[in-house]
């Protein structure tokens, strides 16, 4: 995840989200997280876009974030 936090820099903002810190259970809630790892892509209004759980391909994830930027 690492490196298409750099590919991506400025364009697209990674957030790690803890959940055994009491503090993020208002957001796991309002977006249903249920287990680790968990990953979502928001719009810029916050609304789901994109979705993977468990383990998920780095060219997925690419993929997925060309599109979200209006690349194709």
């Amino acid at each position: 995840m690492r490196g298409l936090e750099k590919e991506y820099a400025g364009r697209i903002e990674f957030i790690r989200l803890n959940i055994l810190n009491p503090e993020t259970e208002p957001l796991q809630e309002q977006y249903g997280f249920s287990a680790t790892p968990e990953f979502y892509l928001l719009d810029p209004q916050g609304e789901v876009v994109g979705f993977w759980d468990d383990s998920v391909e780095v060219d997925d994830l690419r993929l997925a974030f060309d599109q979200a930027l209006g690349k194709q």
